[in-house]
């Protein structure tokens, strides 16, 4: 059985062309024209027109995330009374629908109704009709959307998919001791209100279950680990972690797929310093990192150290993007040429402190973790170079590495929710340089720079340490999904 992504969602469109046939030949203040233009057969003719050319139009104009269903053409007088007969057309694909696109003569009362009817999104094209009708619904607690033109519609029902993506999200979510990591006290608490409010949904297992099956792993699924290592090797700029221990990172990857499957789920977490410490990982010889990352080239959100923040908001920019992401510890760099994170054995120690080639810039901040991708460009790209090197001194652990000096001066933008699943930071920022490219940890990462770095770390303190980004400044896009969610956005 196949994993149902939430980046394969497609937005189910359906388009309604309002037609008003006047019952006689008249002129006044609600029409003018001449008067064989006035008649209701003139009428009946001309929207019989416009309606054909516009669906030939809508096929064409939407991208591919978009499903459009049948057009369907209405009509009404100048009674002003919508019959029943005409609204039994609409509801044959009813339980399809997403979102209703309107446009027409006087269409801001016809969708007003569909919306108190259906209670489904309404978005409505056209001069008067479109703010009258959005300005309506939204007053009384339902979505209307008012779109300039057809194409203005086309970036917004991106969101509106991307919310139905999140929607369809259902975590597998792996247990050890607590449902909160003790590296992640940040994490959020309250899933069920991430199910309520969003759709997200969760199946737990415990991590013996995982460990287990990876200890245990049939033949079939040892030889798809050795391919799938093979290819990763064979394609990589270096490779400093042997074969046998490539191998062993990706048998957990291949156990984590099956497991997927099994529970119908379609994105990822997993708890590191508590199952770090049954030491069944430095026996096996393997960490998850690879898993992450792959997981995520394949349109499934996998987030490190149990971390639901990190998982959601990695859910939110692969909706949006259809990339996949990066996630690591966000933090700003010492002013000092000192390390900021003291005490931590997790980073190399040839870049504990700052660099000296960046210690001028204002500003800055700094990202690593050892689970970028080779599609964090975008999916739909061709694979970026990376290299293969290992997690821990003793060699084994193998993460992927991305060099982030061929971006310096490109924007990015950082997400993580809050708490209590009710707030989004989004941070706009510039690479700078890389960090940890080859270098053995959690490691690989980089220095970018934002606008004020004490204002982003006075609203970061409210949010947490671990951020999902992409490439490019989406902030916009973010808010805007927000105001769609019901999710309040704070930027930096």
């Amino acid at each position: 059985m196949l994993i149902k992504k939430s980046v394969d969602q497609k937005l189910n469109v359906k388009p309604i062309y309002v037609n008003l046939v006047h019952r006689y030949n008249y002129e006044g203040p609600c029409r003018i024209g001449k008067s064989e233009e006035l008649t209701p057969e003139y009428e009946k003719r001309n929207a019989l027109k416009t309606f054909k050319a516009l669906k030939e139009s809508l096929k064409t104009m939407y991208s591919e995330d978009v499903n459009l269903l049948e057009s369907l053409s209405v009509t009404w007088t100048d009674e002003f009374i919508i019959k029943d007969k005409e609204l039994e057309k609409i509801e044959h694909d009813l339980n399809k629908t997403d979102i209703f696109l309107v446009s027409g003569d006087i269409s801001q009362y016809y969708a007003s109704r569909l919306a108190e009817k259906y209670r489904k999104p309404v978005g409505v094209v056209g001069c008067g009709s479109s703010t009258s009708a959005s300005a309506y619904l939204k007053s009384i607690g339902l979505e209307g959307y008012a779109y300039i033109d057809y194409y203005d519609a086309d970036s917004h029902f991106s969101l509106l998919r991307a919310r139905k993506g999140i929607a369809s999200t259902r975590v597998l979510y792996v247990l050890k001791g607590d449902m909160i990591s003790k590296g992640v006290v940040s994490g959020i608490r309250n899933l069920n209100y991430l199910t309520q409010k969003y759709g997200i949904k969760f199946s737990f297992i415990n991590a013996e279950e995982v460990l287990d099956a990876v200890s245990g792993l049939d033949e079939e699924g040892i030889k798809q680990a050795k391919e799938i290592a093979n290819d990763l090797i064979k394609n990589a700029e270096f490779c400093y972690v042997e074969k046998e221990y490539v191998i062993n990172s990706v048998k957990f990857y291949v156990v984590v797929k099956r497991l997927l499957e099994k529970y119908e789920c379609n994105a990822f977490t997993i708890p590191c310093f508590e199952i770090c410490a049954t030491q069944r990982l430095n026996k096996d010889k393997y960490t998850f990192c690879l898993a992450h990352s792959l997981l995520k080239e394949e349109g499934i959100p996998s987030a490190c150290e149990a971390d639901m923040n990190a998982l959601f908001s990695m859910d939110i920019l692969m909706n949006i993007t259809n990339s996949a992401p990066h996630m690591g510890n966000l933090h700003p760099a010492s002013i000092i040429n000192s390390d900021p994170c003291v005490g931590s054995n997790l980073i190399a120690e040839n870049y504990r402190r700052t660099p000296k080639k960046f210690m001028k810039i204002d500003n800055l901040i700094y990202i690593f973790h050892a689970v970028p991708t080779r599609y964090m460009k975008g999916r739909n790209k061709g694979p970026t170079p990376y290299g293969i090197q290992a997690f821990t001194y003793s060699g084994w652990g193998a993460t992927i590495r991305y060099n982030y000096d061929q971006d310096i001066n490109k924007e990015v933008t950082f997400l993580r929710v809050d708490p209590t699943g009710t707030k989004m930071f989004a941070v706009n920022a510039k690479i700078v340089g890389d960090v940890g490219y080859s270098d053995i940890g959690c490691a690989t990462g980089f220095y970018a720079q934002v606008a004020d770095v004490k204002d982003f770390f006075k609203k970061e303190s409210q949010f947490g340490h671990h951020y999902a980004w992409v490439f490019g400044n989406i902030t916009e896009k973010i808010k805007e999904l927000g105001e769609i969610i019901g999710m309040e956005t704070i930027t930096a």
